[in-house]
């Protein structure tokens, strides 16, 4: 087991627990390793908010370029919107790992955002385009953000982090289905 501590300095620290047999009657938790390092909450918060511009200028581009441009914009929207989701699922998938004994239920589900957003993908482009399949994409990300939101043994700033960017990336792709509903 791994806990982590955050100080408003900036820092982290985390201790590394393993199980000893302490009793007869029960174990122990004892502490094997604990140290403390600098946690970059400056850089993790700009990559965060520059992982979320493509989905702001991509419904811009949207809304002022004309066809078949637009629909360019739009499909690579879609596409970045699959690769994020995919991306969101590794987070899940990484924080499972690095907890012993990760449960199977949680490594199941952090794969889901990615098949969900690849298989949206061709039918939305290919076979039935349509602007109701930004919604679909808005829903999967509502859906990944309750899940994170949810979710005890996160680190701190995580889901403060992730509400932000989340309710950012939900507004554009619901713009996106305006642009597309309201004014082509």
């Amino acid at each position: 087991m791994v806990t982590f501590n955050f100080t408003r300095s900036g820092k982290v620290s985390f201790t590394i627990w393993r199980r000893v047999l302490a009793t007869a009657a029960g174990r122990a938790i004892l502490p094997v390793m604990t140290e403390e390092t600098s946690f970059p909450r400056k850089t993790v918060f700009a990559l965060t908010a520059a992982g979320a511009i493509p989905f702001v200028a991509l419904v811009i581009a949207m809304a002022l370029l004309e066809a078949p441009t637009n629909s360019t914009a739009a499909l690579w929207l879609q596409t970045y919107a699959a690769v994020i989701l995919s991306f969101l699922g590794g987070i899940r998938w990484g924080l499972a790992f690095g907890r012993p004994g990760g449960s199977t239920a949680t490594f199941a589900l952090s794969v889901c955002p990615a098949l969900a957003g690849w298989a949206i993908l061709p039918p939305a482009i290919i076979l039935v385009p349509s602007p109701n399949w930004f919604l679909a994409y808005a829903g999967l990300f509502a859906l990944q953000l309750i899940w994170d939101l949810r979710s005890p043994g996160v680190p701190a700033g995580f889901k403060p982090l992730r509400l932000g960017v989340s309710l950012v990336v939900i507004g554009a792709l619901a713009g996106a289905w305006a642009v597309q509903t309201w004014l082509f």
